[in-house]
């Protein structure tokens, strides 16, 4: 088992990995560098996705969790950087058309952020919906995914928003306020 921490220009990110499979990642400074040739081609890929220089490739997961939200997380980590879906279009494509509100808390406990982009998760409406206690991230991911990788300007404006999950994903790509 190894844990190891990537610097990201939105804060440590760390990933987990058991068996040759990635079992958890997350915004925390947890874990130190990345010690075997897998954990290094994890974190090298981290580092060019998060520089905006290429998509992050397919890894082997490990996802443990009720089986929808597993088929949920399986449906999500197939879309395709800068694809976003609404929680009831992952839930139609997950083969339960009426469980956006299963989606939704299968998308809170996501054990892989990033590896499965729970952040391309959006509400019908457009809006962005939220992204834990950091709903700044997910704007800035969802810029950095629609080619916009200059975000050393914006990050501060995200983190001051009030109400992030309520902005439309055309007016933030738009380069409008946020």
């Amino acid at each position: 088992m190894g844990r190891f921490a990537v610097a990201t220009p939105l804060g440590p990110f760390f990933v987990r990995v058991e068996g040759g499979k990635l079992v958890e990642s997350g915004f925390a400074p947890l874990g130190g560098a990345p010690s075997g040739t897998f954990e290094q081609r994890v974190a090298e890929a981290l580092r060019a996705y998060f520089a905006g220089d290429r998509p992050l490739p397919s890894f082997p997961l490990s996802l443990s969790g009720p089986p929808f939200f597993q088929k949920a997380w399986r449906v999500l980590a197939a879309t395709r950087p800068g694809e976003v879906v609404s929680y009831r279009e992952l839930a139609e494509r997950a083969g339960r058309p009426r469980a956006a509100r299963a989606v939704a808390a299968a998308m809170a406990k996501n054990p892989l952020p990033i590896f499965v982009p729970c952040h391309r998760v959006i509400r019908a409406d457009g809006r962005l919906g939220g992204y834990g206690p950091n709903p700044w991230r997910k704007a800035a991911l969802l810029l950095l995914e629609a080619g916009q990788t200059e975000l050393e300007d914006r990050i501060p404006r995200l983190r001051a928003h009030p109400d992030l999950a309520a902005v439309r994903l055309g007016d933030l790509l738009g380069d409008r306020e946020p």
